[in-house]
């Protein structure tokens, strides 16, 4: 309640500075993962504005990525996605241009997140959250100390480690860190990849996308390689737990705000993105949802504490190294298979 009272009081003149546009329905159609758009938010939104939030959620990019490619994207005004299904669909022209008229708020947007690979104009998508994994582990449990992503093959660690359940992810890690590229499609280097990826298979007891933080915290396993909001959600509930980023560099996403080509309600799909881009808003989301935040303005407005955490600064060095997880198209299908014989071993 504490939050929505600030993010109203914030924004009571929201709806009056808006630029005008055509009149629509009062509705907007947002299509995501479950709880990606919050609650307060939303609830701050339709206040302000008057417009209903419409809210469906799907359980990964694929299904989303399938249900707009089916009929355009003409159920949905705006969908928050990952970066390499945002360039899917700008490749296929299944993306609306953004109005920047309309984007009173994208003078606040960091400049570090924007011109990526995705939409190197930054026509259509709007940096939303941004993350890398990150390794964590209990000091108390291993005499290790972890620097690198190869040190979760250590003998010590035998059905003590817990991984992200995805594919490109993991074996895209693996590449990483015999010096290849995340989205390589070179056979030798994949079967490289493979067989350092099966020498760690004794050592895996968790596979988990989601709710990584979980087995780590409960003691199950000594070490994980778990999502940015995982690492964070560690290091606050178990000061004594410690999060790295691997030392031979990092994968790195972006999720971003994106209108179908077809969105029935535009104008007000717009009012929403700028409304998220307004630095209290903003500052909210990334509490909430526990991610890098790629607002500047929000900054100052973050409780410090949460702001410093580990997670939440890649060092610069590292930072270099990024890669994003990229669309392979039907060479995805090579990363697949291996990953599936890798979980039926």
């Amino acid at each position: 309640m504490k939050r929505l009272v600030a993010m109203l009081l914030a924004l009571v003149c929201f709806a009056a500075l808006m630029p005008a546009v055509a009149e629509e329905e009062a509705v907007v159609n947002v299509f995501t993962w479950e709880t990606y758009l919050d609650e307060y938010t939303i609830a701050a939104f339709e206040e302000a504005t008057g417009i209903k939030v419409q809210y469906a959620n799907f359980a990964s990019n694929e299904e989303m990525m399938i249900r707009l490619q089916a009929n355009g994207g003409s159920e949905y005004d705006l969908v928050i996605a990952s970066d390499y299904a945002v360039a899917t669909l700008r490749k296929e022209g299944l993306l609306m241009a953004l109005d920047k008229e309309q984007l009173t708020n994208w003078d606040n947007i960091n400049p570090e997140f924007l011109g990526q690979y995705y939409d190197p104009e930054d026509a259509y998508a709007v940096p939303y959250t941004a993350g890398s994994p990150m390794i964590v582990y209990n000091p108390e449990k291993t005499d290790m100390e972890f620097h690198s992503f190869s040190d979760l093959w250590d003998p010590s660690l035998k059905d003590n480690v817990c991984l992200i359940d995805d594919a490109r992810v993991i074996i895209g890690a693996v590449l990483k860190s015999l010096g290849y590229s995340y989205n390589t499609t070179d056979a030798d280097q994949l079967a490289e990849a493979k067989e350092k990826l099966f020498a760690l298979k004794d050592n895996v007891r968790v596979l988990a996308y989601d709710g990584g933080h979980t087995p780590i915290l409960s003691g199950d396993v000594a070490v994980g390689y778990v999502f940015t909001p995982y690492a964070a959600i560690c290091l606050q509930e178990n000061p004594n737990l410690k999060a790295v980023f691997p030392e031979e560099g990092i994968g790195f996403g972006i999720d971003c705000m994106i209108i179908p080509a077809n969105a029935p309600h535009p104008g007000n799909a717009h009012q929403l993105i700028n409304f998220v881009l307004d630095a209290q808003v903003a500052a909210g989301v990334a509490e909430y949802q526990y991610y890098i935040n790629p607002n500047a303005a929000a900054d100052p407005l973050i409780d410090p504490d949460f702001l410093a955490m580990t997670p939440f600064h890649i060092p610069a060095e590292l930072l270099a190294t990024k890669e994003f997880v990229e669309d392979l198209g039907q060479d995805e299908s090579l990363f697949q298979q291996i990953w599936d014989e890798f979980k039926l071993r």
